[in-house]
């Protein structure tokens, strides 16, 4: 137990419930009005949801009510209470009006005159505490209850409200407790698990820590409208998760070339590839220098507008990149030879091997049999695996089978001969592969899942749409493939989808795109089935909308930015059951506002938290 806690504790069991609750030195004075319940159709428009509201009346002083904000926590006494005093639910502001008596009887049948002079009244009084004033707080149930009797104790239990009681506010130490991860004994301190403030704390500043682990584990969604700073939070977080999990590797699919400036200072300081493809690369009769390919990456990237007057401090950064060779043209295979790939394998062979023999009115049906028993002995005595290439130690066998056709009367015009002669000619010849140029798909996949210490950790695919849907689909295949066979569930890998509308797109738009079928089953496979494997999935996107319904719903954790349009926020609230009043505040958001809802990242599950985030732009030149 750590020094703060032990004072805390000692502070709760002397002081009881007081020493976590606020009331903003008796200026506070709140009870329980009503609890109401709001129903609406959902998203879809399929069904109904209810949501449950408490609406507080609080007595109105200038003070007091400029310190209120949505996010703020209360503790509502329930029935709980009414045997220890010391049970309370806990609610979420999600709006403040301050009221006067003569609002009330204000309307438009009254002449202006009248109504200007009551108004003018009104205005006088909120600067003194008048008995006709007061303020109305509408808050949402957390789902949680909080008890007082020893120390302090979130449990996730409801219990019925009473109404006229008294309300009164969680302070900075009860709201920590409620919604900070604290990391264990041995993990890393709370400053690396920091992502930014809490929002709503009365006069205080409360560093808003995460479990990265979990939040990573139940995959992660960020939306928010255009400009919103989806990216600049990606960033932030991944930065902050490659510190916090030692064996974590991220892969970003960067289709708007942001993060490679975004995540600078982790791609120089940390084992890292930046990865694009060699079409479109000029043809050069000399190569540039490493400063000159700096500028040329910079002018190709999205640069921050606080960081474009630091043009040449980035441009240095960007430089050691290419100094220590990061930077990777990639040699993407096309098509047609991936396809032509598996028949050069010993599983290929064994295919068409396998076609000779199930040819219908096939005289040479045991010779095919004969020669698929051999190989697969071959294979065993070797022991090869049927996804290696064939190569020459093959060759005695082939020679021995072609002897075995001449004995047993195959003809040398029927498929089977022609099969094992042509392998062996080509074999004799040694006609390998086309030559791969450089860095490949099979490299970077190779390179993803070694588990040393000095292999790369974070990589970062500057490609166009449609190539990265294609490149998205072939590694998480390959991942997929190469780790249930392996049993070897580390590096854990987190894959980062930027603009993730375009990679899992809705069912309307299934069909729009080239590669979208690929890319979209691809995904949603790590969604669904990635945990098992510690292979996991990050989304950003500002249209809900337009993502795969099923895709969106396996995952856990959703940072929600500005979201302009209704249906995308209501969405939102079905999913994680938070009310539409909590929502709406985000559309008030400050560029760097936040609000986290999470089933495993936070210390309580399904909590709304907003929060500011740490600016981005600040930690690349750090």
């Amino acid at each position: 137990m750590s020094k703060l806690d032990s004072i805390q504790k000692g502070a709760a069991g002397s002081e009881g419930k007081r020493g976590w609750l606020e009331d903003l030195h008796g200026k506070f004075e709140a009870k329980l009005r009503e609890v109401s319940t709001q129903t609406r159709q959902s998203a879809d428009g399929k069904t109904m949801t209810t949501f449950k509201l408490a609406r507080v009346e609080a007595v109105y002083d200038p003070e007091v009510v400029q310190k209120l904000s949505p996010g703020q926590l209360l503790a509502i006494p329930n029935v709980k209470n009414l045997a220890s005093d010391m049970a309370y639910s806990v609610f979420e502001i999600a709006d403040i009006a301050p009221m006067h008596y003569s609002m009330l009887t204000l309307s438009t049948s009254q002449p202006g005159a009248l109504r200007g002079e009551f108004m003018g009244l009104i205005e006088q009084e909120w600067k003194h505490n008048s008995k006709s004033t007061w303020v109305d707080i509408i808050a949402s149930p957390t789902g949680y209850i909080v008890d007082f009797s020893d120390g302090i104790k979130y449990e996730r239990k409801y219990s019925p409200l009473l109404v006229g009681s008294e309300v009164r506010l969680l302070n900075k130490e009860a709201v920590r407790r409620f919604v900070c991860y604290v990391p264990k004994p041995g993990e890393a301190s709370a400053d690396a698990y920091c992502i930014g403030d809490l929002l709503g704390v009365i006069d205080e500043t409360v560093p808003f820590t995460i479990d990265f682990t979990q939040l990573i584990n139940y995959h992660v969604g960020v939306f928010c409208h255009t400009g919103g700073g989806k990216s600049y939070l990606t960033s932030m977080v991944v930065r902050k998760a490659l510190a916090a999990i030692p064996d974590l590797k991220v892969v970003v699919f960067d289709v708007s070339s942001e993060y490679g400036i975004h995540l600078l200072d982790q791609l120089v300081s940390l084992s890292s590839r930046i990865v694009y493809s060699m079409r479109g690369e000029p043809n050069r009769k000399k190569e540039p220098s490493n400063a000159q390919k700096a500028e040329e990456f910079r002018k190709k990237h999205v640069v921050p507008d606080a960081l474009e007057p630091k043009a040449k401090e980035i441009e240095k950064l960007i430089e050691k990149l290419f100094d220590q060779e990061k930077c990777k043209p990639m040699y993407i295979k096309p098509g047609y030879l991936d396809a032509v790939s598996h028949y050069r394998t010993y599983a290929g062979l064994l295919d068409s091997l396998s076609q000779t023999a199930s040819e219908k009115f096939n005289a040479n049906q045991q010779a095919s049999i004969y020669v698929i028993d051999r190989i697969n002995a071959f294979l065993k005595d070797s022991e090869k695996s049927d996804e290696d290439l064939v190569d020459k130690e093959i060759l005695p066998l082939l020679s021995e089978i072609l002897e075995y056709f001449k004995r047993s009367g195959v003809r040398t015009n029927t498929t089977l001969y022609g099969l094992v002669s042509a392998m062996l000619e080509r074999l004799q010849q040694d006609i390998g592969e086309p030559e791969e140029l450089g860095y490949s798909l099979e490299t970077l996949v190779t390179e993803l899942l070694d588990d040393s210490q000095n292999t790369p950790k974070l990589f970062v695919i500057d490609e166009e749409i449609e190539t990265s849907r294609d490149i998205a689909a072939r590694i998480i295949d390959d991942v997929f493939r190469r780790r249930r066979s392996s049993f070897n569930l580390h590096p854990r890998i987190l894959f980062v989808f930027d603009e993730a509308q375009e990679f899992v797109p809705s069912d309307s738009l299934y069909k729009a795109a080239e590669g979208t079928a690929e890319s979209s089953r691809a995904v949603e496979r790590l969604l669904r089935h990635g945990r098992k494997y510690h292979l996991h999935g990050w989304i950003s996107t500002q249209r809900l909308a337009h993502l795969n319904t099923s895709a969106l719903h396996q995952i856990h954790s959703y940072f929600v930015g500005t979201l302009p349009r209704p249906y995308d926020r209501q969405l939102v609230g079905d999913t994680f059951a938070i009310d539409d009043a909590l929502l709406e505040r985000s559309l008030n958001f400050a560029p760097g506002d936040w609000l986290l809802a999470s089933y495993r990242a936070t210390n309580t599950q399904n909590v709304p938290v907003f929060f500011h985030a740490i600016n981005n732009e600040e930690c690349v030149l750090s």
